[in-house]
């Protein structure tokens, strides 16, 4: 699962680096180490930005940035019905209300469903690029012209590119999360990016209790201006994503490199359509996804994968999670209502298979992989 496999002495050697200072604090304002300072620092020349802002977890992250552009109790935000749970229940944490549009044929927000859903109560757009962008050029067209936040929760797309500009650096702020399953793997963690000076102070104040951090005032006598929460990044933390960062190049190209390896054995089969793309050069090489003609075949083809080995990944064994039909747990909605609301991005999903492609997978692996597949879609 991309960084979450080759973490080792790397990692470790920044974690004694910590621990040899004669006081360490593992706080993330404290007077010694502030290696959460020098991650920070790293992220933002990665990624171009101005500001980085790192904290607990990927949804601390988009919780903080949908706080920061100002995401009030009444307030409307427009994302997609697929996505894991974490941006829906930010914005409720914020007292708003989730607007969920149905995905386009690349598995992404469909434009033309966005400017249907958007009426004077909308604050924000949550694009959620899925290991690859969404059509930027119409959802950014649409946020300007209606005067709206573009949010990116970039949490699964770090390093996804769109038309050469990083995913995340296109809207208005853009969040990451460095969990397991994610390009880069802290344990937990998250991180907040933009070009804007009052949305990154915004949301570090609204990840730190709501503190200011104002040059020359001593911690304790800092102002306020807004209630937060306790969403601070440690330094333990800090000290493994900097040795992940440092790895990132090679995380992408081996994932792209057998990503693409499966992908042209996949293309010999004829009764799988391969997900489309906006910008394929730009997408990330941990996943592959594909459809099939039924929920039954897709299952079938995770069950011969399981068999051989191999997991999937979300898609379909992780679907309840990531798919809005599924969430009675959030909407006041029977399975039944949810399912004819997200109609057309339920078909797709429960027919669509992913397959999750590690930095470490062998050829072998890639041939067993295809084989799985082949066994149930040439009966």
């Amino acid at each position: 699962m991309a960084g979450a496999e080759i973490i080792g002495k790397e990692e470790l050697e920044e974690i004694i680096k910590l621990f040899s200072d004669d006081k360490v604090n593992l706080y993330r304002y404290g007077q010694n180490n502030y290696l959460t300072k020098e991650f920070e620092d790293m992220f933002s020349s990665y990624m171009g930005t101005k500001y980085s802002h790192a904290v607990s977890s990927g949804t601390a992250a988009i919780h903080s940035a949908l706080a920061a552009v100002g995401v009030c109790p009444g307030d409307e935000v427009i994302t997609t019905a697929w996505t894991f749970v974490a941006p829906i229940e930010a914005i409720i944490s914020l007292g708003a209300v989730p607007v969920l549009v149905n995905l386009d044929d690349s598995y992404h927000l469909d434009p033309r469903e966005i400017e249907n859903k958007i009426t004077h109560k909308t604050k924000a757009l949550v694009s959620v690029p899925m290991w690859a962008a969404p059509n930027m050029d119409e959802i950014i067209r649409i946020c300007k012209e209606n005067s709206i936040y573009l949010v990116e929760d970039s949490a699964q797309s770090l390093g996804g590119e769109y038309k050469g500009q990083k995913l995340g650096t296109l809207g208005d702020i853009g969040t990451f999360s460095f969990d397991a399953g994610k390009t880069l793997h802290t344990g937990e963690g998250g991180m907040i990016v933009t070009n804007n000076k009052e949305l990154y102070l915004k949301a570090a104040e609204f990840s730190d209790h709501g503190h200011m951090h104002l040059d020359n005032l001593p911690r304790g006598k800092d102002p306020r201006r807004k209630p937060g929460l306790n969403y601070r990044m440690s330094e333990l933390t800090s000290a493994v994503g900097i040795a992940q960062l440092k790895k990132i190049d090679l995380i992408l190209s081996k994932t792209k490199e057998n990503k693409y390896k499966l992908k042209e054995l996949l293309k010999s089969i004829s009764n799988l359509e391969l997900r489309k793309f906006h910008d394929e050069e730009g997408s990330l090489g941990d996943t592959l996804i594909f459809s099939v003609d039924s929920m039954d075949i897709a299952i079938e083809v995770e069950k011969s994968m399981l068999k051989n080995g191999f997991g999937t990944k979300i898609l379909p064994e992780a679907m309840d999670w990531h798919y809005a039909g599924s969430w009675t747990h959030i909407f006041d909605k029977t399975p039944e209502e949810l399912e004819i609301e997200f109609s057309s991005t339920g078909k797709l999903l429960r027919r669509s298979v992913c397959i999750n492609i590690p930095i470490k997978l062998k050829d072998e692996d890639i041939e067993s992989i295809f084989s799985s597949i082949v066994t149930v879609l040439n009966k």
